[in-house]
């Protein structure tokens, strides 16, 4: 057969059953590797191999075993034993066939990176479980014969996403440029730089779409698979109440995450900003100079959460299953933002290049820089300005005297943080020196206080989503614009959020403060099996810093009383 026939042959069989025929070929394969020669053992290199044994990096409480947290990651796993359901099936035979049939002669060098191609390519078309859009997570659906078979839907999705985004890369990995491979002259350089350019955004496209489907599935799938590993035993009261907890969890985590979806399309749009260019001081060797809003900024997005540190004692008493339930949701998201997110991310210029204030100029290969364009706030990392006194309580309160993020607030209460945002913002953009006339008490604050106040989980901010790229432009506005100019592409009600945001993050590294954690590491296969492998500390802070207790002892001791 003529290669692009052996090619074209298997992809017509997988386009019928996606990954379930190939896992399906795995199986067989893995048993009998010797038996199907070249084809069967650069399938299972290219592909099989990828999905057998997964290293997860998570904080060492989500890993202790056994728990909740750990047999919903067995769970998720990309699994072969989905190729089962058609073991010895035609289209599993008919692959079987195609790829016995491979050889050095026939199996072109692009083979399996088209077939890794079509695998990322097909998942954005086919993985989206339909019609759960309207499905409620109610005691009668969780309760009947309707729950299991939507479970399996959207296990076998979730799984199937995780391997399109670990092929997608590679993928793209496949295609290089001659000038990120080798020295090039100056006609060859200029050829190459559209192809770059043009590669690299049609790659974050595809991870937009990726995430997006996946960050989709994941929310749908969160309260039917805590329940079926929950294994709840409560009557409808009970169950009705776990369900509304869930709900609000659920929530908190899609406002997580779905902040990677928008950074990553931002990013997307970003992509014709990059500019590359030779350096002139070094002929053969070249810069990419990227602008302020790049991909740097999504290291930003923590590496795990701390849910169940934060909320679990807060919210025992209305919720004994608390910390099990954050657990999980602390879970979910260090396991994916590995598997998906940082996995997208592994093909962008400044991966393993964290933004740095102090060296914005990176090394990334042995003939290319990466030179990253810096926000200026000015001497405004100091300053200190003048906001309703009202808002200041409110913030200090809400810090003082945290509520369960489980709860329903009142009505009243979610009016008055949203008022004290819009106030916050309307105070942070007219500045220190201006006093509206219809303010009858103001209180002088540290910007660099009222940012960590007001980006607090436990603050006025905690359900507005969190976009990195969207903080430091909003932030860019605010300080870099002339003052008599406003920001239109700011939401009034959550801009002082995404505001204090980038100031805390990138400005005011004194107010930075982080629970100490131990960090560990395991591997999980297909097959469910589990294995603790390694355990180190993180390097966090143990309490916040003296600064930033002394300022808010200041502000509970001196500006309000």
């Amino acid at each position: 057969m003529h290669p692009a026939g052996v090619a074209t042959s298997l992809l017509a069989i997988l386009a019928a059953n996606g990954t379930a025929v190939l896992d399906c070929v795995c199986t067989h394969v893995q048993r009998r590797y010797r038996d199907y020669g070249y084809g069967g053992q650069l399938i299972y290199r290219g592909y099989c191999q990828e999905f057998r044994q997964f290293d997860v990096s998570l904080k060492c409480e989500t890993l202790q075993q056994p728990s909740i947290a750990v047999s919903a990651l067995l769970r998720v796993l990309p699994s072969w034993t989905l190729g089962q359901r058609i073991f010895g099936s035609g289209e599993c035979e008919d692959a079987l066939a195609v790829i016995h049939g491979l050889t050095n002669d026939t199996a072109e060098p692009q083979f399996i990176r088209d077939l890794r191609c079509f695998l990322a390519d097909d998942c954005i078309d086919s993985c989206s479980v339909l019609g759960l859009n309207d499905t409620e997570w109610n005691v009668e659906t969780l309760e009947t014969d309707l729950r299991e078979p939507i479970l399996s839907q959207l296990l076998h999705a979730v799984r199937r996403i995780t391997k399109a985004i670990k092929t997608r890369r590679r993928c793209a990995e496949g295609r290089q440029w001659n000038f990120l491979q080798k020295y090039v002259n100056k006609t060859e350089f200029q050829a190459e730089v559209p192809v770059y350019l043009e590669h690299l955004s049609s790659y974050t496209r595809d991870a937009v779409q990726l995430l997006s489907v996946g960050v989709t599935t994941l929310s749908q799938l969160f309260i039917p698979l805590a329940f079926k590993l929950m294994d709840k035993q409560t009557n409808d009261q009970q169950l009705q109440g776990w369900i509304n907890n869930m709900e609000h969890l659920r929530d908190m985590l899609d406002t997580k995450l779905w902040g990677w979806v928008q950074d990553m399309e931002r990013i997307s749009e970003q992509i014709a900003n990059y500019k590359v260019e030779e350096d002139v001081d070094k002929p053969g060797t070249y810069i990419i100079r990227l602008p302020l809003l790049n991909d740097r900024l999504l290291s930003y997005h923590g590496k795990y959460l701390s849910f169940r540190n934060e909320f679990a004692a807060k919210c025992e008493e209305q919720q004994p299953e608390a910390s099990v339930m954050f657990g999980l949701a602390d879970a979910l998201y260090g396991f994916y933002r590995r598997l998906w997110f940082e996995e997208l991310q592994r093909f962008l210029p400044s991966y393993e290049h964290p933004f740095s204030l102090n060296n914005p100029r990176r090394h990334y290969a042995r003939h290319i820089d990466i030179i990253g364009e810096e926000w200026q706030l000015e001497d405004k990392s100091n300053a200190t300005i003048s906001v309703d006194a009202g808002c200041l309580e409110l913030l200090v309160s809400a810090l003082d005297h945290p509520t369960c993020p489980l709860e329903d607030l009142p009505p009243e209460t979610i009016e008055q943080r949203e008022q004290c945002r819009v106030q916050l913002w309307n105070d942070l953009v007219q500045g220190s020196t201006h006093v509206p006339e219809t303010s009858h008490r103001r209180a002088n604050v540290s910007l660099c206080l009222l940012a960590w106040m007001t980006a607090n989980s436990s603050g006025i901010c905690q359900h507005v989503p969190f976009s990195m790229i969207q903080s430091v432009d909003d932030a860019r506005c605010v300080f870099d614009s002339p003052d008599d100019q406003s920001c239109p592409k700011s939401n009034t009600t959550d801009a002082i959020c995404s505001v204090s945001r980038a100031v805390l993050l990138l400005k005011c590294r004194d107010f930075s403060s982080h629970t100490y954690f131990g960090e560990c590491g395991a591997s999980m296969d297909h097959r469910g099996w589990y294995s603790p492998t390694w355990r180190r500390a993180s390097e966090r802070n143990i309490q916040p810093p003296e600064i930033l207790l002394t300022y808010k002892n200041d502000v509970n001791n001196v500006t309000l009383k």
